[in-house]
């Protein structure tokens, strides 16, 4: 028998068909254990009355669909931002997105770089507004322009919180519950004079600090011990002007994921799965059996 569902957790069934856990195992291996045991013990199909013949995509964008009516979680505040900011702003071919980037003890939710950076916490009406302060004050320390997406219900609260330099964006509510509010948006101010180069350091790989490195100061060094290279490499960075560092950084973090190629994956992707196909690292082999299992019927890709 089946498990009972109760209003919200409904919907955080949903949500769990966005994981990486699912997208990865889908990617991997060509089925999805999570995504099985989800659509068995809620008996999915069945309670949603869905054709057996129905795609995969469309059965995402479906549940999709549900979630925007009764459950905007954080993931449907990333796939807005990848639908309406990331591709519908920019071009994907100059501008990509990074989600979960580690800031210190912060994790930033959306990063954008299109020529600078761009950062965006989301705090949605499921969200606690205790860590936010702390939060600008580490992305202050890294990104050009700051922005946080919220809900019209909390703007007041957070308008409160944060400094006027902050951004604010707007997910609406009522029939605009999945558009951006343009009469309420407030932009960000250029923040990149004022960013901390030892911040930034720290939140580069040593493979990335090193290029750079190399490429102000003509200085290679790999032939160093590995118990000399952070420290050597700490003390040329710090060197770098706060705009030297801002953008040498906004230039070596798009070589994390090569646009050109993510490209055509995002364009095979159904609306439902934008954020999530640019959150999860996958082989060109692992983006083709994940694109093969959208096209297939729920009956087969289900077991």
């Amino acid at each position: 028998m089946g498990k009972k569902l109760e209003n919200a957790e409904i919907y955080s069934v949903y949500a769990r068909f966005f994981s990486s856990g699912v997208i990865k195992e889908f990617a991997k291996f060509g089925h999805s254990e999570i995504a099985d045991r989800l659509v068995s013990d809620y008996h999915l199909l069945n309670a949603l009355a869905l054709d057996p013949e129905m795609k995969v995509r469309d059965f995402y964008d479906r549940i999709f669909d549900l979630m925007k009516s009764h459950y905007r979680n954080e993931y449907l505040y990333k796939n807005a931002l990848a639908e309406k900011i990331l591709l519908g702003r920019h071009s994907i071919n100059t501008a990509f997105m990074l989600t979960e980037f580690r800031v210190a003890d912060c994790i930033a939710d959306v990063v954008v770089l299109n020529g600078t950076s761009h950062v965006y916490e989301i705090k949605s009406e499921y969200d606690r507004l205790d860590r936010l302060e702390n939060q600008i004050t580490a992305y202050r320390k890294i990104f050009d322009k700051i922005m946080v997406v919220t809900t019209e219900s909390l703007l007041t609260t957070i308008e409160s919180i944060i400094p006027q330099e902050i951004g604010i964006v707007i997910l609406g509510e009522g029939k605009n519950r999945y558009v951006f509010r343009r009469k309420l948006q407030r932009e960000a101010k250029s923040n990149k004079k004022n960013v901390d180069p030892y911040a930034i350091f720290s939140s580069l790989q040593r493979r990335e600090y090193l290029k750079i490195i190399y490429k102000y100061f003509g200085v290679s060094l790999d032939t160093l011990p590995n118990t000399q290279i952070y420290k050597e490499a700490k003390s040329y960075f710090l060197k770098l002007s706060p705009i030297e560092a801002h953008d040498s950084m906004v230039e070596i973090l798009q070589h994390r994921r090569n646009t050109m190629k993510v490209a055509d994956f995002l364009n095979d992707m159904p609306r439902s799965l934008k954020a999530a196909s640019l959150s999860v690292r996958l082989t060109k082999t692992e983006r083709r059996r994940f694109v093969d299992i959208l096209n297939k019927n729920i009956s087969r890709a289900f077991q």
